[in-house]
């Protein structure tokens, strides 16, 4: 393989202040098959930030011990000869400055049809100690791993990957998914096309796609996730929770604040919520294993299956409405609340509570029977509303749970 060196500042390389430390350096230009590749590799001290800013590219950053930046970028494109090839690859301006206590990469495009058969990667190996570190790219994957600080990663046009990072994240694609591994602090993670997964952050939560699943393991705060059409699964929050798909199931696991779930079409399922719930479905079944404080839950088809355990929080006017289901309701038997169930169109006798309520049956202004139960446990207090359209009503104490 045929190689030209080339000295530390040709083309394509620009070192910035004059003032500041040397770098060793090597830019060649050399064969891969019918590519022409222009390759820069060198080190240089580190600053406290690190900024890559390309017009095109894939970016790869890992941290590592030490206090130097070593970097090789590689641009690619298809000629027919080298003349040809160095033409087109003059089209991106690669260079490294540095500005303050900033370090610098960029790749420009010199021209606006510059990028047409054009391919580049940069590759940085960091101080895993460096403060900040932003990459911006017009398209291309985006990966960093190992960095201590916060980072931020975007990118117009492809995937972003990132793990063990030791603080903030943000990540941001225009057309891609986002990969996360573990975070130190906050996340916030957005797509435009996608999915979303988490495995770990120390600080709270936003993410956002279009059309994709979003995936979150553990959150060290609150957690607010969206998505277009899929669906949102959430194993741990220590703060609140809210949730919305246009389209999907919704899934949390232990939340220590409050949960608000909603989805277009698809079930709802919480295994515990220590803040209340408010859970609101088009088309599924409603479950929420173990809430502390009031709920509202509602489906418009499906069942609803709720419950209620005593706990810091304080328990409100509550209201569980399916309109084409049945709902199921475990209390414990010193809450005090006030009961009113009410079954539209009963068949049989709808209503069963482990509670003594009273039950009567009566007809609507527009001539639809009803049964309706009512009473109070615990010597009484918030109201509690349960409500179903054709179908049955289960009332149980809590040392009873299994309807």
């Amino acid at each position: 393989m045929s190689a030209c060196r080339r000295p530390a500042v040709a083309l394509g390389l620009l070192l910035g202040l004059a003032a500041a430390p040397a770098l060793a350096q090597e830019a060649r230009y050399y064969r891969e098959g019918r590519h022409l590749v222009h390759e820069l590799a060198g080190t240089i001290p580190a600053t406290p930030r690190i900024r890559v800013a390309a017009d095109l590219g894939a970016v790869e950053v890992e941290g590592a011990p030490g206090g130097e930046v070593r970097y090789r970028i590689r641009v690619r494109v298809a000629a027919r000869d080298d003349s040809e090839g160095r033409r087109l690859l003059d089209g991106l301006l690669v260079s490294a400055s540095r500005r303050g206590d900033e370090l610098l990469f960029q790749g420009q495009a010199t021209r606006p049809d510059a990028g047409r058969g054009l391919s580049a990667e940069f590759h940085l190996t960091v101080p895993a100690a460096t403060r900040h570190l932003e990459v911006a790219t017009g398209a291309g994957d985006v990966r960093a791993r190992g960095v201590l600080g916060t980072c931020s990663l975007t990118t117009r046009g492809g995937a972003i990957g990132a793990e063990d990072l030791g603080g903030s994240l943000r990540a941001e694609t225009r057309g891609g998914s986002i990969e996360v591994g573990r975070v130190g602090g906050e996340a916030a993670l957005s797509t435009a096309g996608g999915g979303v997964r988490l495995a770990a952050a120390g600080g709270g939560v936003t993410a956002q796609t279009s059309g994709g699943d979003v995936v979150l393991g553990r959150a060290g705060g609150d957690v607010r996730a969206q998505t277009g059409g899929g669906n949102i699964s959430i194993e741990e929050a220590a703060g609140s929770v809210v949730v919305e798909t246009s389209g999907g199931n919704i899934e949390v696991g232990r939340a220590a604040g409050k949960v608000s779930a909603a989805t277009a079409g698809g079930s709802i399922r919480v295994a515990s919520a220590r803040g209340g719930a408010h859970c609101e479905t088009a088309a599924g079944p409603i479950d929420i294993g173990s809430v502390e404080g009031p709920i509202r839950a509602v489906t418009s088809a499906g069942s609803i299956r709720a419950v209620v355990i005593r706990g810091r929080a304080a328990f409100s006017d509550s209201s569980l409405e399916a309109w084409q289901g049945d709902v199921t309701i475990v209390l414990p038997d010193a809450l005090p609340l006030t009961i009113r169930a009410l079954v539209d169109n009963p068949a049989g006798h709808p209503i069963r509570s482990e509670f003594p309520l009273t039950i009567t049956r009566d007809t609507e202004v527009a001539g639809r029977p009803m049964e309706i139960a009512e009473g109070s446990i615990g010597g009484g207090g918030s109201l509690l509303k349960v409500r179903t359209l054709g179908g049955n009503i289960v009332i149980l104490k809590a040392k009873n749970s299994n309807p």
